[in-house]
């Protein structure tokens, strides 16, 4: 078996590889070039992305695409590491939910554009989010209790962009707590090709 990640340093691939090392995941890295919001940065013609993305993770020639598709396949291929409910445990719904809830509200709502000119929906579905997050990490907890995938997934929004959620606590403890994994430590060593 071989386990490629197709990644770009300082984007959102870089929370591929602290899952990786949370995993004690046996990868390796190659490194691509991605068009960046700034206009830097350009298609790179070796990244197997079908938009020229990052990340993207190749097992045995098999390409897999977006972050949450990648980090239900990786907790799943990955059990041992106990990253995340497997596909019997009674809280693989809430796990699942939590995946569902990045990708569908959180990503596509702070995308969408300043906040003034948020639907009702948009703005409803935020603030219940916002509601369960505040919930789940009070009292120095993490989303599922325990330090999960999620919080990788949902922390590094936040180490990536603060202003995504409301200022104060709990979520800058919450950062403060999840960037001090050691795994995390390791993950930004390996962010950027060897000079």
């Amino acid at each position: 078996m071989s386990l490629i990640l197709h990644h770009a340093p300082q984007s959102r691939s870089t929370r591929m590889l602290w899952l990786l090392e949370e995993l004690g995941a046996d990868y390796t890295i190659h490194y691509v070039d991605i068009r960046r919001q700034n206009g830097q940065g350009g298609m790179d013609p070796t990244n197997p992305h079908p938009l020229k993305l990052a990340p993207s993770i190749e097992l045995d020639g098999q390409v897999l695409i977006e972050s949450v598709l990648i980090f239900l396949f990786l907790t799943d291929k990955y059990r041992v590491a106990a990253m995340a409910p497997t596909p019997t445990h009674p809280r693989r719904a809430e796990y699942v939910s939590w995946l569902g809830l990045y990708n569908g509200v959180l990503e596509t709502v702070l995308t969408s554009g300043p906040r003034e000119g948020w639907s009702q929906v948009q703005k409803d579905a935020y603030a219940e989010l916002d509601r369960r997050w505040r919930e789940a990490i009070k009292d120095g907890g993490f989303i599922l209790g325990n330090f999960s995938a999620l919080d990788i997934l949902f922390g590094s929004l936040l180490q990536w962009f603060r202003a995504a959620m409301p200022a104060g606590e709990p979520y800058d403890s919450y950062v403060r707590r999840i960037s001090e994994r050691p795994a995390l430590q390791r993950a930004l060593q390996k962010d950027s090709p060897p000079a």
